[in-house]
């Protein structure tokens, strides 16, 4: 369709233009087992990331129209399942493409030869192994002249710090309204070295290339919404949070719209928060087979754990 051929337009300009190496396939395959085929194909090429479409998508001509960019079309309950099975069962990392527009394709290939900053990037980071994958993202992206990165981390505040929390597993009947976070025993000293390794690394890699901030919001919800409302960026890059610092935690309360981005990747989804940016929601590959379980309750505790009783 028109979708796939303006994709496909755009990497093969890439292409030319010695940017990235492309080797576009069209292939045919049923929904029910549409997953089976994209992880075949990832695990026979070797590839390290995944990225899938939602199963929304916006008009990015909205504006021109006098139309409402805020309504989506959907383009199918199936679609989606295909995407959740690739998360589940992917033998790499997956990002899924929130797409809003990023502008035109016309507009953009005029721009590459690096004269101008044609796409501004932001990198909300929180923690865990599905935040260093996407800050990890945003360092790659970096690396490209016609692109402004910007890293936001929001910092945990003291009173959560003293105050962790225990994820209670959500009815079964409940499941599509909640989020899904590992049940694996982690050391959260242990994480927080990756997190600041993660980071300190990124930061002399990337100095003279990205601009970095740090954030302690008393909400991170209106902050998270702050910035997506704005017009500071094109695309927002966030981590599936499967295993969740204690702000994001706190989130697992809130009734998801879409489950299978995260809190942080919902929030952002939403069609009701006037959101701008597109959004990139990215989940680091599990080397080790580690089951998922839904959340909706909260409790106050000495660890934050999902009970029965695994800490995350």
């Amino acid at each position: 369709g028109e979708c796939h051929s303006s994709v496909i337009g755009g990497f093969q300009a890439y292409r030319q233009l010695g940017r990235v190496a492309v080797r576009p396939i069209t292939a045919v395959s049923p929904l029910p087992t549409m997953h089976e085929d994209i992880c075949h194909m990832a695990e026979t090429k070797r590839v390290t990331m995944i990225i899938l479409p939602f199963h929304k998508r916006w008009n990015v001509d909205h504006h021109q129209d006098g139309g409402d960019g805020n309504v989506p079309e959907n383009v199918g309950h199936g679609w989606r399942l295909v995407n959740q099975r690739v998360l589940k069962n992917a033998p790499c990392s997956v990002a899924i493409l929130v797409d809003r527009g990023l502008g035109s394709i016309e507009g953009q290939i005029s721009n590459l030869d690096g004269s101008n900053v044609v796409e501004r990037v932001c990198v909300i980071f929180f923690g865990g192994p599905d935040d260093r994958e996407a800050l990890e993202l945003g360092g790659r992206m970096a690396e490209h002249p016609a692109v402004k990165v910007t890293v936001i981390r929001f910092l945990v505040r003291e009173t959560l710090r003293s105050n962790a929390v225990t994820l209670r597993p959500a009815p079964s009947k409940c499941k599509e309204k909640n989020y899904a976070f590992l049940t694996i025993n982690v050391d959260p000293e242990k994480e927080k070295e990756l997190d600041e390794g993660a980071l300190e690394d990124f930061k002399s890699r990337w100095k003279e290339m990205v601009e970095y901030k740090e954030k302690e919001p008393n909400n991170i919800i209106e902050e998270t919404l702050s910035i997506g409302q704005s017009q500071d960026f094109d695309l927002i890059v966030v981590g599936r949070g499967r295993l969740p610092s204690a702000e994001v935690a706190q989130l697992a309360e809130r009734q998801a719209e879409h489950p299978e981005l995260g809190p942080i990747g919902d929030v952002l989804a939403s069609s009701v928060n006037h959101i701008i940016p597109s959004i990139l929601v990215v989940q680091q590959h599990t080397k080790a087979h580690v089951e998922e379980i839904t959340v909706s309750k909260i409790a106050s505790e000495s660890s934050l754990s999902i009970n029965g009783d695994t800490n995350v």
